[in-house]
């Protein structure tokens, strides 16, 4: 019996956790990142193909109740070859100004960016849109405000109203 335990104790023990040199690098985004990636596209080259700011792609990368047309949207772009990123680079340093911003850009929101209404708010019906026209407010000091402009009108929201009666759509009119 002791000649069992001696063989037993002299068993090196396997683990199946991994080393942190074996370990899968983690990389930012998600698996929405990572779908685009496959796809052979950089975030910044992606941002720039769809029309939004980095910032905002990894937003909605990092938002577990984000807009399914997100998933749809990554899903049916192209493979990003040499060609589609050499035009995209060069539609970059032709801008006017590319290293101002043109936009305020508060948190998540950008002047410009078009929204649609998820319910009745009175300045839309459910599924009408609009666009982020002013922002005022900071984000720390909890008094961030958001004028929407519809075809109706326009009105101020705080944000928590905001996010109640809206989603931005990662659409923005002032961006070609």
């Amino acid at each position: 019996m002791t000649s069992e335990l001696r063989a037993v104790s002299k068993t090196p023990i396997v683990t199946t956790r991994l080393t942190a040199e074996a370990r899968p690098r983690q990389r930012a985004g998600g698996f929405l990142a990572e779908r685009l990636r496959r796809k052979g596209w950089a975030i910044r080259d992606a941002a720039e193909y769809l029309g939004v700011s980095r910032q905002r792609l990894y937003y909605v990368f990092g938002d577990p109740s984000r807009a399914r047309l997100w998933e749809c949207a990554i899903d049916g772009m192209p493979v990003c070859s040499p060609e589609l990123t050499a035009q995209l680079r060069a539609a970059r340093a032709a801008k006017p100004g590319r290293n101002k911003p043109t936009t305020l850009v508060m948190g998540e929101f950008e002047i410009g960016d078009e929204v649609m209404a998820t319910r009745a708010s009175g300045l839309a019906d459910e599924d009408g849109t609009g666009e982020i026209a002013a922002i005022r407010g900071t984000k720390k000091g909890k008094d961030l405000a958001i004028l929407v402009r519809t075809d109706v009108g326009e009105d101020w929201f705080p944000e928590v109203d905001f996010h109640h009666y809206f989603a931005v759509t990662g659409l923005n009119r002032l961006k070609p």
